[in-house]
C-alpha cells in the first residue's frame, strides 16, 4: 500500500478462526444479539454470539449468497432464488425464483431498506460478462432496476435512507443513487468513489454505513477495509492478515464492533501458507456505531 494511505492498523483481531471458502454477507441482528454470515460456496449459514462465543452452522443443499432479517426469521438468497427461512434457518417456502437463468447469473449481495424492501444484486455465473443486475423484492415480486452488471456488491444505505450505494466490483467504482423511500425508485447513477483513481488495491466488495454516514467497505484482493466520508473522501484504511476480505458489518451491544468476513477461494497453497487465517472472521472496535439493519416486511 502507498504510504499516503491513512492506515490505522493494526486494529483488527481474529474473532473466529475458520476456513470458509467464501465467507460473506455478515449481518447483525440487534434483537438476537447475533452475527449471521454465510459461506456462499459451502451453502452454510453461520450464527455467532460474540458475548458467549457460541457458534452454530446450518448447511443447505445449494449455495447461499446472503440473508435478510424478517420479523420471525430470514429470507435467504440462494442459487435457486429467495426462500423464506424460519427462526432456526430451515427452508420453508420459495418466495421468488432466481431473477435470471442460473447459466446467466446468481444472487450475490443484498440489503433491506427502511421501507422493508430487499435489494438484491446478482453476479454473472462466470464473473466475466456484464449480464447480471440489481433487483428489488417488493410486494412479493422481484423487480429489475439496473442491468449490465458483472458482479453486484457494496449494497448499503445512507442514514436517512435516501441514498443507495452499489458497486459492480470489476469496475473498481462505487456508485450511489438517490432513492425515493416511498416508491423505491432510483435516481441517476453517480460515481461515489473510484478505487483506481485513489490508488487503492483490490475491488469493492461488501459494505456498511455508520451513523455518521461514513461508508465502510471490504477491499477484496486488497488485504484491507476502507472508510469513506459521505462525500467520498478516504478517511482511513485498515490492513488485514488475509488478501480477500469480503464484507463488513457493525454489531455488538453498542454496534461499535466492526466484523469482517473473508475468503480463501482461489488462493494457492503458497498464498495460504502466507495467509493461513484466510476464511476467518475478524473484528475491531470503532468510535461510531453502525446503522441498525432493516427487516424485510414487504
Amino acid at each position: 500500500m502507498p504510504s499516503s494511505y491513512p492506515d490505522s492498523s493494526p486494529c483488527l483481531s481474529t474473532c473466529l478462526t475458520l476456513t470458509l471458502s467464501l465467507g460473506e454477507a455478515a449481518l447483525w441482528d440487534d434483537r438476537a444479539a447475533t452475527l449471521y454470515f454465510v459461506d456462499i460456496n459451502g451453502g452454510e449459514l453461520h450464527a455467532f454470539d460474540p458475548a458467549t462465543g457460541a457458534h452454530r452452522v446450518r448447511v443447505f443443499d445449494e449455495p447461499l449468497a446472503c440473508v435478510a432479517l424478517t420479523e420471525d426469521g430470514f429470507v435467504g438468497a440462494f442459487r435457486s432464488g429467495l426462500w423464506r427461512l424460519d427462526a432456526h434457518g430451515a427452508k420453508e417456502a420459495l418466495l421468488a425464483a432466481g431473477p435470471q437463468a442460473p447459466d446467466i447469473s446468481w444472487c450475490n449481495d443484498g440489503r433491506c431498506d427502511a421501507a422493508g424492501r430487499f435489494w438484491i444484486g446478482t453476479k454473472h455465473a462466470g464473473e466475466a460478462e456484464a449480464r447480471a443486475g440489481l433487483f428489488c423484492f417488493d410486494g412479493g415480486r422481484l423487480t429489475p432496476h439496473l442491468d449490465g452488471i458483472t458482479v453486484a456488491n457494496g449494497l448499503a444505505l445512507s442514514p436517512d435512507g435516501r441514498t443507495l450505494y452499489h458497486t459492480d466490483s470489476p469496475s473498481r467504482r462505487i456508485e450511489r443513487f438517490a432513492l425515493d423511500p416511498a416508491t423505491g425508485q432510483l435516481g441517476p447513477r453517480e460515481t461515489f468513489v473510484d478505487l483506481k483513481a485513489l490508488g487503492l488495491a483490490g475491488v469493492a466488495d461488501g459494505a456498511a454505513v455508520d451513523e455518521a454516514g461514513d461508508y465502510w467497505v471490504a477491499l477484496y484482493g486488497g488485504s484491507a477495509i476502507a472508510r469513506f466520508s459521505e462525500n467520498g473522501v478516504l478517511r482511513e484504511t485498515h490492513s488485514l492478515p488475509v488478501p480477500q476480505p469480503t464484507r463488513v458489518a457493525f454489531g455488538g451491544a453498542d454496534r461499535k464492533t466492526l466484523f469482517v468476513t473473508s475468503a480463501r477461494q482461489g488462493l494457492s497453497e503458497a498464498a495460504l501458507a502466507q495467509a493461513p487465517l484466510s476464511g476467518s472472521l475478524f473484528s475491531m472496535r470503532v468510535d461510531t456505531p453502525g446503522l441498525i439493519e432493516h427487516r424485510l416486511t414487504r
